[in-house]
């Protein structure tokens, strides 16, 4: 990530943003003795990033370059046309990405891991992790980041319902810091609150929470707004009774960008093409007026002729006077050619499907539409997302564990490993080839759970099957097999001496033996 700051003409200052940094360090340990360097050095870091954060944040909010344009040329006609497709794409990302809320699945299919992981959904719903989970995938899709706090409850009584209390905190004001070794595991976590002139910041290792007070002092470097900003003293030291760093952070890329921030340069010229285009439909309107060989009659001047609307010629030669207006209307159609491709490049580089793309209707089938305007894509780009979001969501997954089992509210064998999270989402899209690719798995003889997690026909095969199981017993056996009832399975089979089957009563398999002897 580079700190060059380009100023426009607009004289918007445009950051160079190239996604968030990943702040590291190389203790071993987070000591009383080391914890204010440690967090001075880190803080250098996160105030980098919050710029760049603020910088996107105010940007899908709609605070774009565009509104700062200047003209040189009639700078009374300057539209500043701001379409804010920024704000459209984290829209988008927000409602595809989490169509309905995350929730746990069981990885095992005994009926007591089953009942656990039953307990942990519903202590998940009133800790308020579903709801914390939208704020955090809309500031990922904002600022590249997301981070949750998880505050353990500690009135005994609120504990048997509410175990833990789950919040989304701004990443501007909070993050995570990573060990340089293999596994990057999380150090300690900040969380910064900033009044007049001090800072109060808590730190969150494994074993301790630091309450520690700094200072920052707004500084302009290249053109940029930053902080520099210093820990100087631990006001309190207390044991972390989780075990475990309570902020954990959450990313959308892999490269901490957000959902729009590869696109900017193109949205910023979406925006200034259609102010374009405004400004050419207004100066039509009000062309200049060109004069010939003309003289204005005495106390006349440009402005009250304007006014009057009525132009008296008199000629200064023997040449005719005449009056022209300058008159150069812009092309539309090729201006919309543009503006629609810069829309296009824009939706392919957030991953957003397009409702116009090769326009007008097709006999295309819906897979191939399906690949063409961009839903394909959509979803490739949803599922990357997923698997970041279950890395992070391991650590939850262990805070949550702890807390629980402290509690004693579920059995102390339950393991992180027993459970994983399953995101609902387009489970009714493209279902006839889905069920027929379940079908055909079936032939091959797969497993339904197989069959059902191959095919995309289920977000939880193994829940799903283990409630349909009475009925896929039913259609899941060969085709001479017939159910009869839940404990009695009979098989069909071709009677050599007459071509009959043997329905289960031997006496009349017997005697229509005997009749075709004879």
């Amino acid at each position: 990530m580079s700190d060059a700051v380009e100023t426009t003409a607009k004289g918007t200052p445009t950051l160079e943003l190239f996604g968030r940094k990943k702040i590291y360090t190389a203790a071993e340990r987070i000591t009383r003795e080391n914890v204010l360097d440690e967090v001075t050095r880190a803080l250098g870091f996160h105030f980098e990033n919050v710029a760049e954060m603020d910088y996107l944040y105010w940007y899908r909010r709609g605070l774009q370059p565009i509104l700062e344009r200047k003209k040189e040329i009639r700078p009374e006609i300057n539209n500043k046309i701001c379409v804010n497709n920024a704000d459209m794409v984290v829209t988008f990302k927000n409602g595809y990405f989490l169509t309905s809320p995350v929730s746990y699945i069981s990885r095992k299919k005994d009926d007591a891991t089953a009942a656990e992981v039953k307990k942990l959904n519903e202590f998940l719903y009133t800790s308020g992790k579903q709801a914390a989970d939208n704020e955090v995938a809309d500031w990922f899709h904002t600022v590249g980041v997301g981070v949750i706090f998880c505050d353990p409850v500690m009135d005994e009584a609120e504990a048997e319902i509410r175990p833990m209390s789950v919040y989304a905190l701004d990443p501007r004001s909070a993050f995570v810091v990573y060990s340089l070794r293999p596994g990057n595991k999380p150090m300690y976590g900040v969380n910064i609150v900033v009044n007049e002139k001090d800072i109060y910041i808590d730190v969150f290792t494994d074993n301790v929470v630091f309450k520690l007070r700094g200072a920052a002092t707004p500084v302009k470097t290249t053109n940029r707004p930053d902080l520099q900003s210093a820990a100087y003293n631990i006001e309190s030291e207390e044991p972390n009774i989780i075990g475990r760093v309570p902020i954990i952070e959450y990313v959308y890329k892999s490269t901490r960008m957000s959902a729009f921030e590869s696109a900017l340069s193109v949205m910023d010229a979406i925006n200034t093409a259609e102010s374009n285009r405004l400004d050419a439909v207004e100066q039509t309107v009000q062309n200049l007026m060109v004069m010939y060989n003309c003289e204005l009659p005495e106390g006349e001047t440009a402005n009250t002729i304007r006014e009057s609307g009525l132009i008296v010629l008199t000629s200064t030669t023997d040449n005719r006077a005449d009056v022209k207006l300058m008159s150069e209307t812009l092309d539309q159609s090729q201006t919309q050619v543009t503006i629609e491709n810069l829309y296009e490049q824009m939706l392919e580089k957030c991953g957003v499907p397009s409702s116009v793309r090769d326009g007008g209707s097709t006999s295309d089938n819906v897979g191939a539409v399906y690949l063409r305007s961009g839903w394909a894509m959509a979803d490739t780009d949803a599922r990357n997302t997923e698997d970041l979001y279950r890395a992070s969501n391991r650590l939850f997954d262990d805070v949550f564990l702890r807390v629980l089992k402290k509690r004693r509210l579920v059995r102390e064998d339950l393991d992180v490993s027993d459970f994983d999270v399953t995101f609902i989402r387009n489970s009714l899209n493209n279902l006839l080839v889905k069920t027929q690719a379940a079908l055909n798995m079936k032939q091959l003889g797969f497993a339904p759970e197989l069959s059902f997690a191959k095919s995309g026909l289920s977000n939880d095969p193994i829940s799903d099957v283990e409630t349909s199981q009475k009925y896929i017993d039913m259609m899941w056996v060969s085709p001479n097999t017939r159910v009869l009832d839940e404990n009695r399975v009979e098989t069909d089979s071709v009677d050599v001496n007459g071509g009959g089957t043997n329905d289960g009563n031997s006496e009349n398999a017997s005697s229509q033996s005997n009749v075709n002897a004879v």
